[in-house]
């Protein structure tokens, strides 16, 4: 384990300590280890599913009507953070028609079984501290969206066929996500560099409309270059106060801290038709854009809980 992977477990079993004001908590342990190189491979040729012959784990994207890829989703060979191998996800222009494109990979269930059992589960509101942990890296002939692109998010589905008891606010979705900034919102004219944000939703901040701290639900907003790798590391946790989901938002971009405070983030199930049940996804998920191509990579995938 490298000093700076060692210096970040030890401060985010610190600070979890810290924030739970004195009760007992345990370092999260490490139940998910994704790099793409030993047991991992596509189910088929021309198959979008990723299996884990180690952990017997399938990964299916899910992928929207309307999204147009020439690249389909493949484990590739080049360029990688921890060579050999890495996932390439690849976007192009929308079809006609088309509400929205995505390509997304959930990487830890809202759902299926898990590694460990329900204890690895994330749930809102229980208090138990969630690492997450990725390096992600755009393609140098990235093209910046025209509305806006997700390719991390923490997703608190909402639940068919019931109604929520408050009705002017749209729940669920990505309650904490990794966005890149839009062509209308860019300070970094750069053709080299790319914006991003992160940011909640809550009852009290659903939409995006500065795509910086002027929006309620943004808690950072950073540069990354094209062409390199960064790893993205949070640290989440969740309680429930007096009806309110609040909980720890901590974030690290290559294991420099960039902020770690509680916040209002998701939503409480028995006020909102969404599941207490969330889970977190890596891939590419955006607006129908007429034009844009976008190419991410991802490797090295953690969840420790």
């Amino acid at each position: 384990m490298s000093g700076a992977m060692a210096r970040l477990k030890w401060g985010v079993a610190f600070a979890a300590t810290a924030f739970l004001a004195g009760a007992a908590v345990s370092e999260p342990r490490q139940l998910l280890s994704v790099d793409f190189d030993d047991g991992q491979g596509m189910k088929a040729a021309g198959s979008s599913a990723i299996v884990d012959a180690r952990s017997n784990l399938t990964f299916n994207a899910t992928i929207d009507k309307g999204t147009k890829a020439a690249d389909r989703p493949e484990i590739v060979t080049q360029g990688c953070h921890s060579p050999p191998r890495c996932l390439r996800i690849s976007i192009d222009p929308s079809a006609r028609g088309a509400a929205k494109n995505k390509i997304m990979y959930s990487f830890w269930s809202h759902y299926k079984p898990l590694p460990g059992g329900e204890p690895g589960r994330i749930r809102i509101g229980d208090n138990k501290p969630t690492t997450v942990r990725f390096s992600m890296k755009l393609d140098d002939q990235y093209d910046t969206p025209v509305h806006q692109m997700i390719h991390f998010q923490i997703l608190q589905p909402k639940v068919s066929g019931r109604a929520s008891k408050v009705k002017d606010v749209n729940p669920g979705g990505p309650v904490l996500s990794l966005r890149i900034v839009p062509t209308s919102r860019r300070r970094n004219k750069s053709p080299d560099v790319e914006e991003f944000i992160i940011a909640v939703r809550n009852p009290q901040a659903e939409n995006l409309y500065y795509f910086d701290k002027r929006d309620k639900g943004v808690l950072y907003r950073g540069e990354v270059r094209k062409g390199a790798w960064n790893t993205f590391s949070f640290v989440l946790q969740s309680m429930d106060r007096r009806g309110e989901m609040v909980g720890r938002v901590g974030f690290w971009m290559n294991d420099q801290k960039k902020f770690d405070h509680s916040v209002a983030w998701g939503f409480n199930p028995a006020v909102y038709a969404v599941s207490p049940q969330m889970g977190f996804e890596l891939g590419s998920y955006r607006s129908a854009d007429p034009k844009g191509h976008q190419t991410v990579y991802f490797d090295d995938i953690r969840v420790d809980r």
